[in-house]
């Protein structure tokens, strides 16, 4: 009994000595890396390599958070799956109200830089209470007020990006896909990391990852990043250009997308795990692996668009969607759900890479309120795909979630239809008015 008592001892302390290796590594390396990759960028004039890197910055600590949530609030806070939509659908309607303000602030002429600061200031916050409680309505608490602040760190970067591109001779559809392309090699490093470590750790060494993330972020952006004029104007109260019908339908679709993807990436963990069986760092590796096809498939996409219409390459993105989702939901083996990761890239790629632009191009005169707009529909999808998430695995399984999925493809499919109508029924008026 004594021998065994010490044997466990000492495999309790070999264990966390690996542990502690093991994100020392994790975290020498990750550093380096960001050391290497910022200080030419220093030292540097402003560039499209800088944005870059403020976009694979900003994915980051989003790919450390949220494909974990709801892993995080079922395993570590012990809740049942339908809180996952309570706390998504809150913290999502704080977000958007508090992002979609700073927007507008952003098209008036105030900083961008300042206010992507405050994002990330939000963030850090929000983490450091997740780290140290367990109740979830201290979660819910911090995720509403302060969290909510983070929502609108994707949107100013977005908007500090276009706003240096106004007097640069630069293809837009092009910056924008490579924009896109650093988020999603953020998330090729952030959820396999972010999992091993909860494996090896917990969730407090990965959320540790995304606050010294966000850190650098604010670093980043005060050193490196000057202020960018908004529009060549100064601060003002004039009213906005109005939106059109059609950029709202647009709107709809890009909230249908991000739905589906959301169902299918909240699910993912607690599907494999808890219901394939398969080993904890599995949701780590697809979510990886997809992120790195669809780095060159957005390159590619703003090659496509000197060929074919921005819209019906979003169209053919919805379509490779309700083949993916529908492919998981008959999967059962991990080769397989590595396989379809293909399918999944041809979405994803497709869709982000050619969506912001394509709502850019609606507005042109108020990069803010569209940059806000975009990133939003992806918020409003992630909080309607978790809530759906959760409300099918408290009643089914997580696995019919991705039937959800596929219908929140099959539906951006329509609204993308409708947006294409009512913008050749007003090509059409425009014609008959000037003749």
């Amino acid at each position: 009994m004594i021998f065994y008592t010490i044997n466990s001892k000492r495999l309790k302390l070999t264990f966390y000595i690996n542990s502690g290796l093991i994100t020392l590594n994790f975290a020498a390396s990750f550093f380096l890396s960001m050391f290497l990759l910022i200080m030419p960028a220093i030292f540097t004039s402003t560039s499209a390599f800088q944005f870059i890197l403020l976009s694979i910055l900003t994915g980051l600590i989003g790919a450390f958070i949220y494909p974990l949530l709801s892993y995080f609030l079922v395993e570590q806070l012990k809740v049942e799956p339908i809180y996952i939509g309570v706390y998504m659908v809150l913290v999502t309607l704080s977000g958007l109200a508090i992002s979609q303000y700073l927007g507008r602030l952003a098209d008036q002429g105030y900083s961008a830089r300042k206010m992507y600061i405050l994002a990330n200031s939000g963030i850090i916050l929000a983490l450091l209470v997740y780290m140290n409680t367990n109740l979830f309505a201290v979660v819910l608490l911090a995720g509403v007020f302060f969290m909510a602040f983070g929502n609108a760190s994707v949107p100013q970067m977005l908007t500090l990006s276009r706003q240096w591109t106004q007097d640069k001779p630069v293809d837009i559809t092009q910056f924008n896909a490579r924009i896109r392309a650093g988020i999603s090699f953020a998330w090729m490093i952030g959820p396999p990391l972010g999992f091993t470590l909860v494996a090896y750790i917990g969730f407090t060494a990965t959320f540790s990852m995304a606050v010294l993330v966000a850190c650098i972020g604010i670093m980043f952006v005060a050193l490196c990043i000057p202020e960018q004029p908004a529009a060549n104007k100064p601060i003002t109260n004039e009213p906005p250009t109005k939106a059109p019908l059609s950029f709202w339908f647009l709107a709809l679709a890009i909230v249908m997308g991000s739905m589906g993807n959301n169902m299918y990436t909240s699910a993912l963990p607690l599907y494999t795990i808890n219901e394939l069986a398969l080993p904890r760092y599995t949701p780590g590796v697809l979510m990886g692996l997809v992120a790195g096809l669809e780095i060159p498939i957005m390159l590619w996409s703003s090659r496509l668009c000197q060929r074919f219409s921005k819209t019906h390459i979003m169209l053919a993105a919805f379509c490779f969607g309700c083949v993916f989702y529908i492919g998981v939901f008959n999967a059962t083996t991990f080769a397989v759900l590595l396989a379809l990761q293909v399918v999944n890239a041809l979405f994803y790629g497709l869709f982000a890479g050619v969506g912001l632009t394509l709502m850019q191009e609606q507005l042109p005169a108020r990069i803010g309120f569209t940059s806000a707009v975009y990133s939003n529909g992806f918020k409003i999808g992630v909080m309607v795909g978790a809530s759906c998430m959760g409300v099918i695995a408290q009643y089914f399984s997580f696995r019919y979630a991705l039937l959800g999925a596929a219908a929140a493809s099959a539906l951006g499919a329509v609204f993308l239809g409708l947006f294409l109508n009512h913008n050749a029924c007003s090509q059409c008026k425009l014609s008959q008015d000037a003749l």
